[in-house]
């Protein structure tokens, strides 16, 4: 009983801390929006904030003038910042701090000693195992590779190809593996990432989106079962959505985010080298879990993906387009921190973010309206989360234990210290503290584990009283049966039983 009170008293406090927005602060950095999370019941709640703008970087303040919509950012094994300024047909090179620009390409040679420049480029990719920059030349229809020194290896223009069958050739971005392909997002096309060899030949497409086996959608199929060609040809097509952005880590998974996606699953993919999605079937929602209501704007907006940057330590960053939000998971899509907004303040983006990037603790956005790099910094909390998650994911959870009640310390609404102290107490064999953190984190599946193994370790305590008390009530059942039939047997027979045997006789 009074294991139960303590369990009822822990939930009533947890309740009367949400109820009053939490005592402890808020948040531990003085940002220009709300800072925010979802608790246990998936609702949007005040929280510490994990990251913190410290700067919005200008071309100006770069030393190389003024940009001309930003549309890509990636760094490079040596801490270099390359920025893709489309307005301005270039590639600028940014120092480790932020600090000044070191490069700028923005022309060309070929083989043959032509000068070859940018128009309207979209995205570049820099990679230490092939030594080659690649360019999505995007206003020029092809992909330039070239090395360091701005020298063309490869000019892939439109694949002369029976496998492609579009005839527009616009990319927009591009991710290397280790072995040198290429994958391009293509504009208008929705067959998913176009795949080249470390060649330059075009191969295929790769993790395509599927089409959302909807109501209408399986309508459609019926009805071209039975319709005639012409009938078909002036009907409306269900098409998987296109591929928005990418990235692959180090061990060659390409994740992708999809803006407008017909199935959930496929606004973020982990697809392997065969193609298929890892994280089908994996319970998240990334980005908001509903609509979201911006009471500056007086707007309501749905996310939509545009970016998505894989860190080094194997956490998610997804950029938003339409919040101007940036939505951090650790490996297993567990939710770690929102930041940013719509705003012209620090820390918040235009119409038009546009690309993300990290380093170290760091995470870059850019804004393709503005034309600046914002900077958002770890914060103490952030560090905190950040050793907690990684301890826990490593299968450290005992000494996951004290960074997780630190940061129940300073954010008693943080849904992922409820279960990380529930798993490290389980697996020191505190079966009903598990239970009772599981309880509170809403967490069924934890619960059961916990439950389990309070009810294995019950049993193995209390085996001979068990054995005993079965033992005793089948002897009291035994008894009670005998004693029944021996009662029934000496009972006098009523008028209609002796009737019923001298019919008989």
């Amino acid at each position: 009983m009074q294991k139960k009170i303590k369990v009822l008293a822990s939930v009533i406090c947890s309740c009367a801390l949400l109820a009053t927005g939490m005592v402890l602060p808020v948040v531990s950095a003085d940002e220009h929006y709300n800072v925010y999370n979802y608790d246990r019941w998936n609702e949007a709640t005040p929280s510490q904030a994990g990251y913190e703008a410290t700067r919005a970087v200008s071309g100006t303040d770069l030393g190389c003038g003024e940009m001309d919509v930003i549309h890509d950012i990636f760094r490079d094994s040596q801490n270099q910042f390359y920025v893709v300024d489309s307005g301005n047909e270039r590639i600028v090179v940014v120092n480790e701090e932020f600090t000044e620009a070191v490069r700028e390409y923005s022309e060309f040679k070929d083989s043959e000693g032509n000068i070859l420049t940018l128009s309207a480029p979209e995205g570049v990719f820099v990679s230490e195992d092939t030594g080659y920059m690649y360019i999505a030349d995007t206003g020029n229809s092809r992909m330039l590779v070239t090395d360091m020194d701005g020298n063309v290896v490869m000019n892939i223009t439109r694949p002369d190809s029976t496998l492609y069958e579009n005839e527009t050739f616009k990319p927009q971005k591009i991710v290397v593996d280790k072995a040198g392909n290429i994958y391009a997002v293509l504009n208008n096309i929705t067959n998913g990432a176009a795949f080249f060899n470390s060649s330059g030949e075009f191969q295929g497409y790769y993790g395509a989106n599927a089409v959302e086996a909807t109501a209408e959608v399986v309508a459609g199929y019926f009805w071209n079962l039975i319709a005639t060609d012409e009938m078909r040809a002036n009907s409306s097509r269900n098409v998987a959505a296109g591929i928005t952005n990418f990235d692959i880590d180090d061990e060659g998974f390409v994740f992708t985010v999809t803006q407008s996606s017909s199935s959930e699953s496929d606004r973020v993919k982990k697809v392997n080298p065969s193609g298929v999605n890892l994280f089908t079937g994996l319970d998240v929602t990334f980005g908001d879990l509903a609509s979201m209501y911006d009471e500056t704007t007086n707007q309501t907006f749905s996310t939509k993906l545009i970016d998505i940057d894989i860190d080094d330590i194997g956490r998610l960053n997804c950029l938003d387009m339409e919040t101007g939000r940036v939505f951090q998971y650790d490996e297993d899509g567990n939710l770690l921190f929102i930041m940013g907004t719509r705003s012209d303040q620090l820390g918040g983006f235009s119409l038009q973010p546009t690309a993300i990037e990290t380093m170290g603790s760091n995470i870059y956005v850019t804004d393709g309206l503005k034309n600046t790099i914002t900077i958002f910094e770890e914060t103490d909390f952030g560090e905190i989360v950040h050793e907690a998650v990684d301890l826990y994911n490593d299968g450290y959870y005992e000494e996951a234990l004290a960074p997780w009640y630190e940061v129940l310390k300073r954010d008693g609404n943080y849904r992922a210290a409820y279960v990380g102290i529930s798993s490290a107490l389980l697996n020191q064999g505190d079966y009903e503290g598990a239970m009772k953190y599981a309880e509170l984190a809403e967490s069924s599946l934890q619960y059961n584990k916990a439950f389990e193994g309070y009810r294995s370790e019950w049993l193995d305590e209390n085996f001979t009283i068990v054995v005993i008390v079965i033992i005793v009530l089948i002897v009291l059942y035994v008894v009670y049966r005998h004693h029944k039939k021996k009662k029934m047997k000496n009972q006098p027979k009523n008028l209609v039983e002796m009737l019923h045997e001298g019919e008989e006789e």
